[in-house]
């Protein structure tokens, strides 16, 4: 029987992820998945999005990429592009050949195995991810925090009343993998499980294992990060 893994946020660590691989070591007929934000911020960008689709990896979409991807849409008019990149995003846009263009723009929101979904934010209880508006997807993507009412809350805003999304999410769209919010361990809810443990930031990069896609038993495998941590402070 294929497994299916999942990786935690890569942002451009391409050593860590091929190590990590090599941990894992994939049969052909396993799916493997990115929780999104597999480029950006690391040193790597580029190669590992090029070792993602020589090795059959696929992706949800990340903030990351959604941003990129929106540039890049904005470059085909004629106006003043409103979405301004640092330098990093600038040498990625610069570096893209078309077949990278057309992986990004064809990843997915959501993915869905069995009762195992991946995204790269977050639900709330009342979206239906077989019925996802515009305004959802933007904050499916980007999902954090809630208020006391659980309505989305836009990051930087929470407060002493916010909670976590995974903390009080009901399971009812499935057992959700995510990533997107930094965690020093894999944090696991009752029906979700956050799997990105800041690699790019000098702690590991995480993968998480489901040998049945019908349940949520699974194992964890894990890298330490490569990174010097006197590079850190250009990073966060």
């Amino acid at each position: 029987m294929s497994k299916l893994i999942i990786y935690g946020d890569i942002h451009g660590c391409y050593d860590e992820l091929v190590r990590l691989r090599q941990k894992i070591n994939p049969k052909k007929n396993d799916i493997e998945i990115c929780v999104g934000d597999i480029i950006t911020r690391g040193k790597d960008s580029i190669k590992t999005l090029r070792y993602l689709q020589s090795n059959n990896i696929k992706s949800v979409l990340g903030n990351h990429e959604d941003k990129l991807i929106r540039y890049l849409n904005h470059q085909k008019i004629n106006k003043q592009n409103p979405i301004v990149l640092n330098d990093d995003e600038k040498d990625i846009i610069d570096t893209l050949k078309s077949v990278d263009i057309d992986f990004l723009q064809n990843m997915p929101l959501i993915m869905k195995f069995g009762n195992i979904v991946i995204l790269h934010g977050g639900l709330q209880n009342r979206q239906n991810i077989d019925k996802v508006s515009k305004k959802d997807q933007a904050k499916i993507m980007r999902m954090r925090f809630l208020d006391k009412n659980h309505n989305f809350v836009s990051f930087g805003q929470e407060d002493e009343e916010s909670v976590f999304w995974a903390d009080v999410y009901n399971g009812d769209q499935g057992f959700v993998v995510y990533g997107h919010q930094v965690f020093d361990e894999v944090k696991i809810n009752k029906y979700a499980l956050g799997i990105d443990t800041g690699c790019v930031y000098g702690n590991k990069l995480s993968a998480v294992i489901f040998a049945n896609t019908q349940n949520k038993d699974f194992s964890i495998v894990q890298t330490n990060s490569l990174i010097d941590c006197q590079v850190l402070s250009q990073l966060r």
